[in-house]
């Protein structure tokens, strides 16, 4: 859900936050800057860590992870100046994550974003946004997945319903929590209005986050599990 709020308070009319990406104007200039440095460092561990032998030798993979990229990409933008008073849409990074991993999730998300603020020209917000529409739930999906992998049953019911389902709407609602708290903290919109306006269609908005999530990996599992660099069909068919 690329989270973005317009640059306009919130509608009188409609009373709910557009869902977009945050704006060189929405928050302090100091902090937009700031959010810089996270990201690069973000970013230069994840470079380090990913798996550039393997990619480089695998063509398929390549091609996997630029479709994957690509399709993010348009799910990211579909609602952009749309619908303003309703801006909710798919996030899609738990099973984009699912498949490449923690390393390439960071790395393809903000490449995502990067595209997205060619786009835009809010290039004081893109680290920002890169950091909390990409790194934040990135890095949720894949805790969830590592925990659930070191400590619970290897199952295929538990592999789709918690790494998928459950983690998406997980990583969907830190996300969701994380930008408001960030709006309420520089004063950017009061609590109370948020909160009587915009929460409230927060629940609306996740259950269908995991349900699309979990029917996408289950696809994958069914179809092209080599595509799942998380999934192992000796690992997880044996229960």
């Amino acid at each position: 859900m690329p989270l973005v709020i317009s640059q306009h308070h919130l509608s009188a009319g409609c009373g709910i936050l557009s869902i977009m990406n945050l704006t060189d104007s929405l928050l302090p200039a100091d902090l937009l800057f700031s959010a810089n440095f996270a990201w690069l460092l973000v970013g230069l561990y994840a470079l380090r860590l990913a798996p550039w032998r393997v990619l480089l030798i695998n063509p398929r993979l390549q091609h996997v992870f630029l479709g994957a990229s690509v399709i993010l990409y348009l799910i990211w933008i579909f609602e952009v100046g749309v619908h303003p008073a309703l801006g909710f849409h798919l996030l899609g990074v738990t099973v984009y994550t699912l498949m490449f991993g923690w390393s390439l999730g960071i790395i393809g998300s903000s490449l995502i974003m990067l595209a997205i603020t060619v786009n835009s020209g809010d290039w004081a917000a893109l680290a920002m946004n890169a950091l909390l529409l990409g790194a934040l739930p990135v890095s949720v999906s894949y805790g969830v997945y590592v925990f659930v992998d070191r400590y619970l049953p290897h199952h295929l019911f538990i592999y789709i319903f918690l790494c998928a389902f459950f983690n998406a709407m997980l990583a969907a609602g830190v996300t969701v929590l994380t930008l408001v708290a960030l709006l309420v903290a520089t004063e950017t919109y009061p609590f109370a209005r948020i909160s009587n306006e915009y929460l409230p269609f927060v629940p609306l908005y996740l259950f269908p986050e995991g349900l699309i999530n979990g029917m996408m990996t289950t696809v994958l599992i069914g179809l092209r599990p080599d595509w799942l660099k998380t999934y192992d069909d000796e690992r997880y068919l044996k229960s």
